[in-house]
């Protein structure tokens, strides 16, 4: 049912006024009537429409796709190909690395500590020495009948029963005693003082040949070296009489190449 348009009065349909402010009523025309068969009339153009809905996304055509996908697919050989070796071969590159010269160190200063005053015995000679066979003197008159070369030590000794009947018997002996090294104060008592090592013969060092009858033991004669001897290492002596004697050899510290010779 229309309404009044001015005051908004519910209007009759057949009536062409409003019955509360008199205004006349306008008509709303009704839906048209479907189009009989056979007639004529123009197309109505559809209301616009107003609504929000998104556009229809464009296609994409399939060769555009293959060729960007060529294209990739270039650049990632091209990468691999070529700048990958010039990235591992730059010098500049983090994973080389120059070797720079290693610092200099520089030793920490040590305390000296100044040694007590030992004696030390020296490394001894492990080859015993070589001894004269012959002297270039008693070449033709003499031949030896004994020999002896090693070290003595702690009074030890050793014994030569001979008979001889062939006087003179020539004892010969050339020895090398021990020699040990001391740590030594010296300059005592001044700016300069100061210990030092110095090496020389044992004070233990000695030896000692006696010729001895061999029935009685009475020492008939005696050589040697150190205790009340002289400091002589190299010495011989001869027993000018025939006789049945014993050569007794004995000492310390010392090494000692004895030989023993008679006339021919």
């Amino acid at each position: 049912m229309p309404f009044c348009t001015s005051c908004g009065a519910e209007v009759a349909a057949d009536k062409k006024f409003c019955p509360q402010c008199g205004t006349p009523v306008e008509k709303v025309p009704g839906p048209a009537a479907p189009d009989e068969p056979g007639s004529t009339s123009l197309p109505v153009n559809p209301p616009p429409s107003y609504g929000t809905a998104s556009p229809q996304p464009k296609k994409i055509s399939t060769p555009l796709i293959i060729a960007g996908i060529v294209v990739v697919l270039a650049i990632v050989a091209a990468v691999y190909f070529v700048g990958l070796p010039m990235f591992k071969t730059n010098p500049k590159s983090p994973d080389v690395v120059a070797q720079s010269p290693s610092p200099a160190i520089t030793p920490a200063p040590v305390m000296t500590v100044l040694p007590t005053p030992i004696d030390t015995p020296a490394v001894q000679e492990t080859t015993p020495r070589t001894v004269d066979v012959r002297d270039p003197r008693f070449e033709e008159d003499y031949e030896q009948i004994y020999n002896i070369s090693q070290k003595f030590s702690f009074g030890q000794k050793v014994d030569f029963a001979y008979e001889l009947t062939r006087a003179p018997l020539y004892v010969k002996f050339n020895l090398t005693p021990v020699k040990i090294t001391r740590h030594r104060l010296v300059s005592i008592g001044t700016n300069n003082e100061h210990y030092v090592n110095t090496t020389e013969t044992s004070p233990q060092a000695w030896f000692e040949v006696k010729v001895l009858n061999a029935g009685s033991r009475a020492v008939l004669d005696q050589q040697g070296f150190g205790n009340d001897y002289s400091d002589i290492t190299r010495q011989y002596f001869m027993v000018r009489q025939d006789g049945n004697y014993i050569i007794e050899m004995s000492g310390n510290d010392v090494n000692a190449d004895v030989q023993m010779l008679i006339g021919t």
